[in-house]
């Protein structure tokens, strides 16, 4: 995208990205900085790059403020599940599935079953996002109750939640991976199968292996049968109170408008909570809460932390603060692409493949090095994608191998990278720092590694004829170019 300053050296897109890794990893892991500033200060860096690569302000403002409008959707959705989620605590809606929740799952297998269960839920629904809500935040409350770590638990449920994320026919990506490949859906989801099973297998083994190690401090079962009586002591747990999450879970599935089910969600879970529990707005939210962000522990005389933790959850102003790292994420990304840098970085890359397998890796590090400088899934798939097309039928690659590497990588590193909007939201919502649970993700991680073992081996590498190739380079109206006959897949 520099249109009007000199061409950036392959060292000098590097830098800024260097740059970043330094600062956040020292600043954030020994130092114990806010992220906020540590982006901001990397975007700085970046800039000065920029402004000696004799970039206009104007384009690089006009690339911050675009990346910021790719993002903006995800920020409104940020945006209205805390006032969701502080709904849903006013009416009891998550209590009721907490208390249920402490019925049902054994607490020797919390990471597994927490696992398998948001798993189920996002393959039915497509949405790591609306699952993360629904069923990641009574994941979250029965942990409390049971006494059990939370970023564990978190890290299990939402490795679950990415599971359908990656996989359902419903999931934006798995549809936005294949178009922008050239491969059909369903080819893109059969594909799929060579990483996502052996990255399930993984989490079923580690987190059933784990699920001793963390529990080791349970609560006693006088101390859960206490936290359950003291959320009868508040809340009605009326049947009904099930409703807001289904409702939900039948709007992801049956692809509604994401936002207005998200209100008509929170308004339903307000009407429950006036109806049900006897609140009143004046008193139950207006005097407890700065927008939505519920505290009614008043209403029990002495509750235990447990409780108080749990109630005190949710809300629009405890997600503000992760919006505000989501823009100055976009900030840096913008710079990164106005600039130029970005697309050497991914061109120089792509110079030095050599085999079928290298070209795989090289997209799921390009993807990797997207979703790390913009904090976007959406750019991580769309960009390499572009670039990466022409080259994969060049060596008579079927597109679904490139619509899997984007999907293993850039889908799964939305959630795992802490500056990236599916991590940002994720942490809202839960109320887990994502450095945090981010260790315990091991489906999202092991993708990209599983991608590249399969890249190396030449595993589950689908080739086209010729002719193919050159109907599919017509069909994306590209130049004729010369198709050469390389021999079946090779090893990287």
């Amino acid at each position: 995208m520099n249109t009007s300053g000199r061409e950036p050296t392959l060292l000098q897109s590097v830098f800024p990205l260097v740059a970043m890794f330094v600062i956040l990893m020292g600043g954030r892991l020994y130092l114990d900085y806010r992220i906020e500033p540590l982006i901001l200060c990397s975007a700085v860096i970046a800039g000065f790059m920029a402004w000696y690569l004799r970039c206009q302000w104007q384009q690089l403002e006009e690339a911050i403020l675009n990346k910021i409008n790719v993002a903006m959707q995800g920020m409104l959705i940020i945006f209205s599940v805390g006032c969701m989620v502080g709904a849903w605590m006013f009416c009891g809606t998550v209590p009721f599935m907490v208390y249920w929740g402490l019925e049902l799952v054994n607490p020797n297998y919390m990471l597994l079953s927490a696992f398998l269960i948001c798993a189920l839920t996002s393959c039915c629904t497509g949405t790591s996002w609306g699952s993360a809500a629904t069923i990641g935040v009574a994941m979250i409350g029965i942990a409390h109750g049971l006494g059990i770590p939370l970023a564990p638990v978190a890290g299990a449920a939402l490795s679950g939640c990415y599971v359908g994320d990656k996989l359902s026919p419903l999931s934006d990506t798995t549809n936005l991976a294949p178009a922008v490949a050239g491969a059909t859906t369903y080819e893109h989801i059969g594909h799929m199968f060579y990483t996502t099973i052996p990255g399930t297998i993984l989490c079923c083994i580690v987190f059933f292996f784990a699920s001793s190690s963390v529990t080791g401090e349970l609560h006693t079962p006088a101390q859960v049968q206490d936290f359950m009586n003291q959320l009868t002591e508040i809340y009605k747990l009326h049947f009904l109170l099930a409703v807001p999450p289904l409702l939900l879970i039948t709007g992801s599935i049956l692809r509604w408008p994401i936002l207005p089910t998200i209100i008509l969600t929170t308004i339903l879970s307000v009407a429950l909570g006036c109806l049900l529990q006897g609140f009143d707005l004046r008193g139950g939210i207006l005097s407890t809460t700065t927008g939505f962000k519920v505290s009614m522990t008043h209403y029990l005389a002495t509750p235990t932390e447990s409780v108080q933790t749990l109630l005190n959850r949710g809300g629009m102003m405890g997600v503000l603060e992760n919006m505000g790292m989501l823009c100055v994420a976009m900030a840096f990304g913008g710079i990164m692409h106005g600039s130029g840098m970005l697309t050497v970085v991914l061109q120089k890359m792509l110079k030095r493949v050599r085999s079928d397998g290298g070209l795989i890796a090289s997209t799921l590090l390009s993807c990797v090095v997207l979703c790390f400088s913009t904090g976007s899934a959406y750019m991580g798939i769309l960009i390499p994608g572009s670039l990466f097309k022409e080259s994969y039928l060049k060596r008579r690659l079927h597109p679904k191998n490139l619509s899997r590497a984007l999907e293993d990588s850039a889908t799964m590193l939305d959630g795992a990278i802490p500056w990236a909007s599916g991590a940002v939201y994720m942490s809202g919502v839960l109320g887990v720092s994502a450095f945090e649970y981010v260790p315990w993700m091991v489906f999202n991680y092991s993708s990209v590694f599983i991608g590249l073992a399969c890249a190396r081996l030449g595993i589950g590498i689908v080739k086209i004829s010729a002719e193919e190739a050159k109907e599919r380079l017509a069909t994306s109206q590209m130049d004729t170019v010369l198709i050469e006959e390389t021999p079946e897949p090779v090893q990287a």
